[in-house]
């Protein structure tokens, strides 16, 4: 996602968010300042619930994978990039 924020959605209906109960199985950040942030949260906007939050202070990719499962969204996953951030990818599922 290159947006300030993005809803992410499925292949088949590019209008609707994936889900609606998804996992979220990792992050990948590409900061575009030395500090960046990012937000990821349970729903369709960022009126949803915080289900992730990743500040980075270095000017650094930051990559992360969740363990098991990973972290589940009832009601699919909305990409907020708060500020210094150039893309975010999402591993769900």
């Amino acid at each position: 996602y290159t947006e300030t924020s993005a809803t992410v959605k499925n292949k088949a209906a590019a209008g609707v968010a994936a889900g609606p109960t998804i996992y979220l199985k990792g992050v990948t950040i590409n900061p575009s300042a030395n500090t960046c942030h990012v937000k990821i949260y349970d729903g369709s906007s960022n009126g949803g619930i915080l289900i992730y939050e990743q500040k980075c202070l270095d000017g650094e990719m930051y990559q992360e994978y969740i363990a098991a499962v990973g972290i589940k969204a009832q009601n699919g996953l909305f990409v907020e990039l708060v500020a210094g951030t150039t893309s975010v990818a999402v591993i769900w599922q």
